[in-house]
């Protein structure tokens, strides 16, 4: 009886023993995870640590700079404190990156610059006086053609082309009224020869036309911008209200008394960045600013699915730009983000005392195991050398 005790008894231990070990083993395997949470929680801080966030320089009216994160909201909507004009570009569609109401201003004015420029102004429905002589269906608020070469209907709507190619060639009302005001002007008279010759030549090519055209615009709005501006500010709901100079001059006082120039200035260098891109595509509203915002613009510009364009008013063109490479000029910095980078300490920190405290945890319970396997062998050693003895003294008589 007693070596079959010795030897129950040294098989439950040698069970307690395995059972001791197998509870080690899976507790260092967890503490080898603990290490790899560890080595992932250190790089994620590193990772905060090399972050970096745009920004964007805006003048504080006192001769001074600010720079403010980058979003879509701050970089590509109009404000005449920001020191230079920006524009989002789609890596892979090549297209200007907009709002809605941008978009939907374009799609209605993707003609004309100027009107879209006015449009976006808000003064959407204020080049010309209705016709009281067309019908209601046949009226348009867009004005008269430019008159120039052939009939009215090859002109302004679209309906007819001429023989040369050319169509949609018009002015506005205010347009022809401040231009028949100035026919006059050396400068303006010049280009508008022009513009007559190259409608009337059938040897000039369209493009050539269009660009008569649009030197001809330009030298109006250059020098008679503001001009203009106070005619589309009438109330064109009454056909006799058409002189800004009389005293019954009847103005829409949601507009601003004097022209808006830098404003417009910047919406039709806008149009003319989405006429050379082919188009514009709309951003999600979630992404135009905010945190949220500032978020998206950094990644898609360092992920290399957005590029950034800057315009060079002294070459009146677009320039695309990185912030790697940008100047001054430019006005962007890149700068370590101190708001995530305080997340990240914290979050670090928070993370590594509960990664410390299952460590502690662990060793504590390694340490328990060790005892118990200690004092199991010792135990498990005892009883074989009582069993050897027993065995020797049992059958060492048959030897």
């Amino acid at each position: 009886m007693g070596m079959a005790a010795s030897q129950a008894r040294l098989l439950t231990l040698t069970s307690r023993l395995h059972d001791v070990e197998y509870k080690a083993q899976n507790i260092e395997s967890q503490k080898i995870s603990l290490a790899t949470q560890k080595d992932e929680l250190y790089q994620n801080y590193c990772d905060a640590l090399d972050a970096k966030k745009i920004q964007v320089a805006f003048n504080n009216g006192d001769g001074t700079q600010n720079f403010v994160d980058a979003s879509f909201a701050t970089m590509c909507t109009y404000n005449e404190n920001r020191l230079a004009q920006y524009s989002l570009i789609d890596s892979k569609t090549g297209k200007v990156i907009v709002s809605a109401d941008t978009a939907a201003m374009y799609e209605d004015f993707n003609t004309d610059k100027y009107a879209f420029a006015f449009a976006m102004l808000g003064m959407d429905g204020d080049f010309g006086w209705d016709d009281p002589t067309l019908s209601e269906g046949d009226r348009s608020s867009m004005g008269t053609d430019i008159g120039i070469g052939t009939a009215q209907t090859d002109y302004g709507n679209g309906e007819g082309q001429a023989a040369n190619g050319l169509y949609n060639l018009y002015m506005t009302d205010v347009e022809r009224i401040v231009y028949n005001q100035h026919s006059t002007d050396d400068k303006l008279q010049k280009a508008y020869t022009a513009l007559e010759e190259a409608c009337n030549s059938d040897s000039t090519s369209t493009s050539e036309q269009k660009d008569a055209l649009e030197n001809f615009r330009e030298v109006l709005y250059d020098n008679y911008g503001s001009e203009i501006y106070k005619y589309m500010r009438l109330n064109k709901s009454d056909d006799m209200n058409t002189d800004p100079e009389s005293a019954t001059a009847d103005f829409n006082n949601e507009y601003p008394e004097e022209f808006p120039q830098s404003e417009f200035n910047y919406y039709v260098n806008l149009f003319e960045q989405i006429q050379a891109a082919g188009g514009c595509q709309e951003i999600d509203p979630q992404y135009e600013g905010g945190d949220e915002g500032n978020e998206w613009l950094n990644n898609m510009v360092n992920s290399g699915r957005v590029t950034i364009e800057v315009y060079n008013n002294n070459k009146k063109e677009w320039q695309e730009t990185s912030i790697a490479t940008s100047t001054n000029a430019n006005y962007l910095q890149e700068v370590q983000d101190e708001a995530d980078l305080k997340k990240a300490e914290a979050e670090y920190e928070y993370e590594l005392d509960k990664i410390n405290a299952k460590d502690t945890k662990f060793d504590q319970d390694l340490s328990k195991l060790e005892t118990e396997r200690t004092s199991i062998t010792t135990e498990m050693e005892s009883i074989q050398k009582v069993r050897d003895d027993n065995i020797e003294r049992t059958f060492g008589i048959f030897s």
